[in-house]
């Protein structure tokens, strides 16, 4: 899990979703709007469309979580923005390294 500070608050969500750049990935619906945080912050929101089950989508959400602290943790710095990652249902069948190759891909050209 990333620490909460690196998530966008929940105030801010329907903002972003509204105003946000769109962005896709192979496994991400992404939005993207700046912000004066002076730091990236992610929040990612997982539909009840992808798994029934809260644990499915709980799990889900841990794993894209932990790609982001784990790509971030390496590169450290990836400016100020504020992120809103909306994984798509092929993201069911596709393993954590697929996940994480994903995040990177996403998290690298953001300044692009």
């Amino acid at each position: 899990m990333i620490a909460k500070k690196f998530k966008v608050p929940s105030q801010d969500i329907p903002y972003i979703l509204k105003n946000g750049e769109e962005r896709f990935s192979g496994l991400f619906i992404v939005r993207i709007i700046k912000n004066n945080a002076g730091f990236s912050r992610y929040r990612v929101i997982v539909s009840r469309k992808m798994d029934r089950k809260a644990v499915g989508r709980n799990r889900l959400r841990r794993q894209v979580y932990e790609a982001i602290r784990m790509r971030h943790q390496n590169t450290g710095h990836t400016g100020n923005n504020d992120l809103i990652l909306i994984p798509k249902k092929i993201i069911l069948g596709k393993k954590y390294v697929d996940i994480e190759t994903d995040i990177s891909h996403i998290l690298g050209n953001l300044n692009k």
